[in-house]
């Protein structure tokens, strides 16, 4: 069984509010140095690089101690019908780490880059409400019943028997304890498995066209399971939520 991989944002936000080589390195996986571009902070990064144009890149380790003191930290994995008009930012983006300290709030957006990840920072407008655990816990719990229903009732199991075998496997998935902090609360941990098991449901059985034999089909599982996937990415970015105390 494979285990929940989840995004960089979430292992970022879950590991930035307390500086750690092993934390970092988490983040950072194998491949390489992160680095950071975008806004400035305390002059550390977004600086020019000479020539009146880009910014420099900075190394996140720098960038994340030039940040501290930190009184939130946040993954943020907003879905695309509501990212503009909560978050602030870009529709196209799925992912980030909005990060409150001493550059005020910046949001960190990862992007590939070659076999690294440069994090594009940005100031957030506005301010970013409480994401409220315990009410993401009780509607990723209720979402996960109807997803299941809901993947009964279309009769996925029938159409395409190796998916039906790998949403099985979702079910009882975790994520690598190494990856998890060991200051993160249990009830934290809970929702962030509970919610990657449903974004993994809601993902592969959306992304298997083959088993929707008409697009009448596609179209009804797209109705039942995006607003899940909602739910789900919302459950994952409340588990990682930390405020200063």
């Amino acid at each position: 069984m494979d285990p929940l991989n989840p995004p960089v944002s979430i292992v970022l936000a879950l590991w930035a509010p307390t500086p750690s080589s092993h934390g970092l390195s988490l983040v950072q996986g194998p491949d390489g140095v992160h680095d950071v571009i975008g806004s400035v902070v305390n002059g550390v990064t977004g600086a020019s690089n000479g020539d009146g144009d880009a910014p420099e890149r900075t190394g996140l380790e720098r960038w994340l101690a030039g940040a501290r003191p930190l009184t939130r930290v946040t993954a943020v994995l907003p879905s695309p019908s509501g990212a503009t008009g909560t978050w602030g930012i870009l529709p196209d983006v799925e992912e980030g780490v909005v990060i409150e300290g001493g550059p005020g709030r910046v949001l960190l957006v990862p992007e590939d880059s070659g076999t690294s990840v440069t994090w594009r920072a940005a100031p957030v407008s506005g301010p970013l409400p409480p994401l409220d655990a315990a009410h993401a816990r009780r509607q990723v719990h209720a979402a996960t019943e109807e997803a299941i229903d809901s993947l009964v009732e279309l009769d996925l199991a029938r159409e395409r028997p190796e998916t039906a075998d790998a949403l099985n496997d979702l079910l009882t998935a975790v994520v690598d304890p190494r990856l998890i902090p060991p200051w993160l609360p249990s009830r934290n941990r809970e929702l962030l498995e509970r919610s990657l098991r449903l974004a993994g449901i809601c993902e592969l059985a959306l992304d298997d066209e083959g088993a929707a034999t008409t697009a009448l089909q596609a179209q009804r599982r797209s109705s039942v399971l995006r607003p899940l996937l909602a739910v789900a990415r919302h459950g994952a970015a409340a588990a990682t939520e930390w405020w200063a105390r």
